[in-house]
């Protein structure tokens, strides 16, 4: 696999060095040395990488791989310090000293690689001739491999039904019974199982309060009482309680759960001390329950305790799965399905009734339609799995194996995407959007086609690996993009194995550093490799900032990624030569304690991603963010100083930009960022609705648009004419007439806030024929009346109305709001009653209302007059009452 991934980055090189020789004057003698060398060299790796068991041959392989970097670091270095490009990143004209220093330093690379060459063939390795597939292009692969990813992944459930209807009956019907504990091997589903009970229509029907929390090795009990309280309280009042001590949390929590039905969740528990300090918070009263999963039966042993033990997948359920994911149409395979069945039974065997390793197998599998593509991986699963027919806790070698065969199946690139995942700490959630960014700047996902943009390849690269159900992800409000994915724990293991054996984190030789969950950094002392990729501070806590110390960018030149999200910087300021980093494409600031932004970062023309949204106050922000043309993604503080004025007609190629104010800069920029795929603005001062639109409306590709209007001269609403939209929210702190507002067809998600319209918006939002989520918040509905009638809504999910102080009444009439899932309803205190069309929508699983009045909730409860009206829906809760 190591000579694999280095022979993905010496072709990168190779086809950059093809594509931008033609403006290396002065030195193409040199760079067709190189560019014949590194061909030359690419033919020994599928050897070396077949024989790279031997300590010497892989010490060539990390040679090699130091090769690919210098090279790629002095050729950027020497295109951009000189003489920076004028139209394109790669446009430089060598001459004079410059060019002679690149000639000779392209002369030692070209006396490297044929000094490793030697050896290598020393070790007895030889030169493979590679034609055939990878003869064709890498960046034309890569296009050909994300139209294979198009398409959608679903989960599969088998052999759970009735283990959920066995927890389903203890946690709803056994009063006595107050902790249930799943426990079992790793891979047997625990968590999938705890997921489909809790939610489950009897329990959200038995409860009133819920709590998840994911607990990993490293346990804080602090932090889990926080995670507990603020879902017990539906994520209110966070800020109070990242500034709880324990002991006020423990009273909290214990106050709650004597005065509720309440149900909690703790996944991945491992040691029974762990239990034993949380469960301090839990009352003898009745009425709460806790469900474990671990790997540990022993974990809460007490008189309220049971436990569930996971069993292994029968034959039949373990083939049953495998047909799920590998077989979703038998007619794709032709008269070639009867002989790949007697291969699928064959191969199970050596799965063991592991629910995880009869999914990895089954993604190996899937979308393949040839015979002698399952032959393939039918003699991979036997040569290393051969006579290992038994899982128990002690076989993590089969385990790893299974794991291992999913890994080796990906291309070269995704290997290396997969690997990076290694860099976040256990259980965490990790954002699909920055992690797509990440891959962009670090070089994994090549040149991007026609109007893709970076995060379209980051999904499709998700998908791909959700497929082989090597992650596990969360959608977006919209449903249509990845919010966030994570690992399962075994997956992981494998990943943080893999990534060891590539030098892929921290080593003595790494160019990538990660500080995960640490208070304090000092850059000169912990950093010592001048030659750096990557330095990224991860913190998985909230309310934890990172005290960085001996700052020093200038020992850092070659850094591509800078990840310092909630740093706090002495002096408060980011140091000067940050302008050193000319290399970099990845910058994050984000909630960082900084004060002061230097001129300097003109100079990072480089970079794709910039986020300087940084902690709550006023900052100013330099007039160079023009000279980034490359930029696809910019985040903008919240609060910007008065006397900021930005100028950004020249970013082009922005996707994302957040955060942008009327205040500090033209909104004619934006007509010039025609690939703005997600735009949040702010608008002050003399700007007209009709300003306004005509800026927007250019931007064909939106997607998502945020619009907070608090001091503008807009009352008559905005005409939206971007046919893409999806996901669209308005801020607009007055009255907008109703009769001039218009909102794209295919929009999905739509969130109103203090828009004020006197008439009721129902009937222009209900013939939004793809709306899925509906909110109305802070007087935007200020009429007396609203109705919802027959046929809208036809695909609306969920629908939230919070402080509609003018609401006194409301008809969903037959027909309106069909799949409608969950309702909350907030500070409504004017309205009189429940509709009394909620009980003909069968679908409606969860009402929660907020601060609606002791009256409300008795009639609405069990016994009173209104309960007929939400009787059917399984989950219906009040909180604030």
């Amino acid at each position: 696999m190591a000579g694999e991934l280095v022979s993905f980055g010496i072709q990168k090189l190779w086809e950059l060095l093809r594509q931008e020789s033609e403006r290396f004057q002065g030195a193409s003698d040199e760079i067709d040395m190189v560019k014949s060398d590194l061909l030359y060299l690419r033919g020994f790796l599928a050897d070396a990488n077949a024989k790279k068991h031997t300590r010497e041959v892989k010490s060539c392989i990390e040679e090699i791989k130091e090769i690919f970097f210098d090279a790629e670091d002095i050729i950027e270095t020497y295109l951009l310090e000189e003489n920076p490009p004028k139209t394109g990143v790669f446009k430089r004209l060598f001459r004079g000293r410059a060019g002679r220093k690149f000639a000779l330093d392209m002369n030692s690379l070209s006396k490297r690689i044929s000094k490793i060459i030697s050896v290598m063939q020393a070790f007895g390795v030889h030169q493979v001739i590679t034609e055939g597939k990878d003869s064709q292009p890498l960046l034309q692969r890569q296009k050909r491999m994300r139209q294979k990813f198009a398409g959608e992944y679903k989960p599969n459930f088998v052999g759970l039904e009735e283990n959920v209807e066995k927890l389903v009956s203890l946690l709803v019907e056994e009063d006595n019974i107050q902790v249930v504990s799943i426990t079992g091997m790793g891979g047997l589903g625990k968590t999938t199982l705890a997921r489909q009970t809790f939610n489950h229509d009897m329990v959200k029907h038995k409860f009133d309060r819920f709590a998840w929390v994911g607990i990993s090795q490293a346990c804080n009990r602090k932090i889990v009482w926080q995670m507990i309280l603020r879902s017990l309280l539906a994520k209110k009042d966070e800020d109070s309680i990242l500034h709880m001590t324990e002991s006020e949390l423990q009273e909290q929590i214990f106050l709650l759960l004597e005065a509720s039905k309440s149900l909690i969740v703790i996944d991945d528990i491992w040691k029974e001390e762990d239990w034993k300090r949380i469960s301090q918070i839990l009352p003898n009263t009745k009425g709460w329950k806790v469900l474990l999963t671990s790997r540990n039966e022993n974990v809460a042993g007490d008189t309220r305790h049971i436990n569930f033990n996971l069993e292994l997948l029968t034959t039949d359920d373990s083939w049953t799965l495998l047909q799920t994911i590998a077989f979703p149409r038998k007619d794709a395979f032709g008269e070639a399905y009867e002989e790949m069945e007697k291969m699928g039974k064959h191969m199970i065997k050596y799965c063991g009734g592991l629910p995880l390793a009869v999914r990895i197998l089954g993604g190996l599998l899937a979308k393949k339609y040839k015979l002698h593509e399952w032959e393939m991986i039918c003699e991979n699963v036997e040569r290393h799995l051969m006579g290992r027919t038994d899982f128990n806790d002690d076989n993590n070698i089969l385990r790893f194996h299974v794991m291992s065969l999913s890994f080796e199946e990906l291309s070269s690139y995704l290997k290396q995407c997969f690997l990076y995942l290694a860099i976040f700490p256990e259980d965490h959630r990790i954002s699909v959007g920055k992690l797509s960014y990440y891959w962009a700047a670090e070089g994994f996902t090549g040149t991007y086609y026609d109007e893709e943009t970076i995060r379209d390849v980051g999904d499709s690269y998700i998908e791909e690996l959700a497929r082989r159900n090597m992650v596990t992800f969360e959608r977006d409000s919209t449903g249509l993009r990845f919010e966030t994915c994570s690992m399962h724990d075994i997956m992981r293991e494998m990943c943080l194995t893999k990534a060891k054996e590539e030098n892929f984190l921290q080593t003595d030789v790494t160019r990538r550093f990660v500080c995960q969950n640490t208070t304090t950094l000092d850059v000169e002392r912990d950093i010592n490799n001048p030659k750096l990729r990557s330095l990224l501070v991860i913190l998985n806590s909230e309310g934890d900032f990172c005290r960085l110390s001996g700052l020093r960018f200038t020992r850092l030149q070659l850094l591509r990624v800078l990840d310092l999200d909630k740093a706090k910087f002495e002096g408060g300021k980011l140091p000067s030569d940050i302008g050193k980093l000319i290399h970099l494409r990845y910058l994050s600031l984000e909630s960082a304690e900084v004060s002061h932004l230097p001129s300097s970062l003109r100079n990072l023309m480089l970079l794709i991603y910039l986020n300087i949204d940084v902690a709550d106050i006023d900052i100013h922000v330099p007039n160079v963010l023009m000279e980034m043309r490359e930029l696809r993604y910019l985040a903008l503080p919240k609060f910007m100083h008065e006397k900021t004025k930005l100028e950004l007609g020249n970013l082009v190629n922005l996707e994302t930009l957040e955060n942008f104010s009327t205040k500090n800069s033209r909104l004619e920029d934006l007509r010039c960022m025609i690939r703005l795929r997600t735009l949040s603005i702010k608008v002050t001062g003399e700007t007209s609705s009709e300003t306004l639109s005509l800026s927007i409306s250019g931007l064909r590709h939106l997607e998502n648009l945020v619009i907070h209007d608090r001091l503008s001269w807009i009352k008559e609403g905005i005409v939206l004419h971007c046919d893409d939209l999806i996901k669209l929210e308005l801020f607009m702190y007055r009255p907008v007439r109703l009769e001039k507002q218009r909102f794209p067809s295919h929009i999905t998600y739509i969130s109103l806030t203090e828009c004020r319209f006197e008439h009721d918006p129902m009937p222009l939002l209900e013939t939004l024929q793809h709306l899925r989520k509906v909110k109305l918040l802070d007087r935007s509905h200020c009429a007396r009346r609203m109705v919802c009638s027959g046929s809208g809504f036809p695909q609306l999910r969920e629908l939230e109305l919070v402080l509609l102080e003018q609401l006194e009444e409301w008809i969903i009439e037959e027909g309106s709001m069909p799949l409608l899932h969950s309702l909350d309803i907030t500070d409504c205190n004017k309205l009189k009653e429940i509709p009394e069309g909620l009980r003909i929508i069968p679908s409606l699983k969860n009402l929660t209302c907020y601060s609606m009045g002791k009256e409300w909730e008795g009639r609405l409860s069990e016994g009173g007059e209104e309960y007929y009206k939400v009787q059917h829906i399984p989950s219906v809760k009040f909180y604030g009452a």
